[in-house]
């Protein structure tokens, strides 16, 4: 073996000790801490075909969005989630206390490590096909999707694919006839209100006491 080769040796054994990213599977979730206990898909063969696993890397911080003040997405992962994991240059303990700490590092300390890992997110596997709850922008428009109800909001309005229960008051002109044009409204039609309004006088003529039927309604909605 060349000096050349015996130094690309070396440098390649020690650059394996810098962990960058990897991809993990999660072991299990504490949604109140956003902590995580991940396995490395990883297993190492030595110049002797020994083989070893990388060990389980326990309470590893999950990282999460921030899209405003006081504004967040939180995730959830479960056991078996596919994810990406990426590793810290320095020790993150001091750091993640909080309050501005600094975490102090000497030119001999560990950089790399296992121990300094976080949780970035979920990462898409091979055949990856899309889930059934989800947030996205394609085509223009924010969709919310559950299962097979979605919310989806665009430049013409909004979509609602499913069944629609409105709990409390419903505002402003949401019902539309074609030329109708209620007070209030200059683009034309009636709201919730005013159609309540109108079913709730109208009146039938030709009544008589006891059984029969009624008449035609008298016109309430012109």
């Amino acid at each position: 073996m060349s000096f050349s080769e015996l130094l690309d040796r070396y440098t390649d054994k020690k650059g394996r000790g810098m962990q960058l990213g990897m991809v993990c599977q999660v072991e299990s979730f504490d949604a109140s801490a956003m902590r995580a206990d991940v396995l490395p898909l990883v297993r190492e063969k030595n110049e002797l075909d020994e083989v070893s696993n990388y060990p389980v890397i326990p309470g590893i911080p999950v990282q999460y969005v921030q899209i405003g003040q006081e504004c967040y997405i939180k995730p959830f992962y479960q056991r078996g989630d596919l994810v990406w994991v990426g590793f810290s240059t320095f020790d993150i303990s001091n750091s993640l206390a909080g309050g501005g700490r600094k975490q102090e590092v000497r030119p001999d300390s560990k950089i790399f490590g296992l121990e300094n890992a976080c949780l970035i997110g979920r990462i898409a596997q091979q055949g990856w096909t899309e889930p059934q709850n989800m947030i996205k922008f394609e085509d223009g428009k924010l969709t919310l999707k559950v299962g097979p109800t979605e919310l989806s909001i665009g430049p013409d309005g909004v979509d609602v694919t499913g069944d629609l229960t409105v709990d409390g008051e419903v505002g402003g002109n949401v019902v539309y006839e074609t030329d109708l044009t209620p007070s209030g409204s200059s683009q034309g039609g009636l709201s919730i209100g005013e159609i309540k309004d109108k079913f709730n006088t109208h009146k039938h003529g030709g009544v008589t006491a006891g059984a029969g039927s009624t008449a035609t309604p008298l016109p309430q909605m012109s």
